[in-house]
């Protein structure tokens, strides 16, 4: 089992990381002045709620801050010619997780499968409701799986790596972001390299969420791929108007117009979500991030860690660091 699982988990690795390039819509262009003037409001109340690049400094150290993109964009060509003084600079660059870490996943499996599947015993069949699992039979057809074997994946698993990212891919593998870009500049000039985690603890992360918010989480995401709902580019267009906060506000007020969720039922999800994914390991990165010897070091990671009460930047505000925007593009 764990050995057939193992196998299928690579595959479905490799085919999230070749999702279709974005050809969506930016939603913030198509927003009534009432939802507009919420988004505004939202962002006014969200510490550090814009900007790519920041610098933080204390007792002489300078940490450059930089919010990544984890999937590839020819724009990121652009910010590349930016940032690559500032990482030439450095005496070392941190990541999410290495590459050479990235390369234990499928041993992660092996060691902890708990972590990916679900209990002996249990299925999605038995956790979804009688319509979303029919739903997810749909789309588990369409997308030509093993459904003997998705089904005893833990609900953040089949979403994460089977549900199309499109014009809003996620999650570890994927080739040509901006954080593979910076650490394939980093090993060229010969400047360390570092994790701020394993790859364990972002899966760690994303199991936290309960098992019912998860089950929930996938019916939704199902349901809205299968609705009429169009591609949406909002996350990546709103990243490279470095507020990519903006696209975390509007997404389950955007979704709830598409499938039969209240926005207020969506917005809890995604809060319970975020508050693993990116709330608990942010705080178990300041641990690594205070451990810091360097003078001038780069760090890079997904640029939603770095807004609200719990990201990044508010963080090392509360540890003492001076923060101010740095020039991203």
């Amino acid at each position: 089992m764990i050995r057939l699982f193992s196998f299928l988990f690579v595959a479905l690795l490799s085919a999230h990381a070749a999702s279709a390039a974005c050809r969506g819509f930016d939603m913030r262009d198509h927003l009534p002045p009432s939802e507009a003037a919420w988004l505004d409001r939202q962002m006014a109340a969200t510490p550090y709620s814009t900007g790519n690049h920041w610098i933080a400094r204390k007792d002489g150290q300078s940490l450059h801050i930089i919010g990544t993109m984890h999937s590839g964009d020819s724009r990121l060509a652009r910010v590349m010619r930016r940032l690559r003084p500032v990482i030439a600079k450095a005496d070392a660059v941190y990541f999410e997780v290495t590459r050479t870490e990235m390369d234990k996943v499928q041993g992660q499996i092996k060691v902890n499968p708990e972590l990916f599947l679900l209990p002996p015993g249990r299925s999605l069949q038995q956790l979804m409701t009688p319509q979303g699992w029919k739903q997810f039979e749909r789309f588990a057809t369409r997308s030509n799986v093993n459904m003997n074997l998705i089904q005893h994946m833990q609900p953040w698993a089949v979403h994460f790596f089977l549900v199309p990212g499109g014009c809003r891919p996620i999650g570890f593998g994927l080739r040509r972001g901006l954080d593979e870009r910076i650490e394939r500049f980093a090993i060229r000039k010969g400047i360390p390299t570092g994790g701020l985690e394993t790859a364990a603890t972002g899966f760690k992360a994303l199991g936290r969420t309960p098992l019912r918010d998860q089950v929930r989480i996938l019916e939704n995401e199902v349901a809205l791929v299968l609705s009429d709902a169009p591609e949406s580019a909002t996350a990546v267009e709103a990243y490279f108007d470095e507020s990519v906060w903006q696209s975390f506000l509007l997404k389950p007020r955007l979704a709830s117009q598409f499938i039969n969720v209240s926005s207020r039922e969506l917005t809890r999800l995604d809060q319970v979500f975020h508050s693993n994914i990116l709330g608990w390991r942010n705080k178990g990165w300041m641990k690594t991030i205070q451990r810091i010897k360097e003078q001038r070091a780069v760090i890079a990671v997904g640029a939603a860690h770095l807004p609200g009460k719990e990201g990044i930047l508010n963080l090392l505000k509360q540890q003492g660091y001076a923060l101010e925007p740095a020039t991203f593009q």
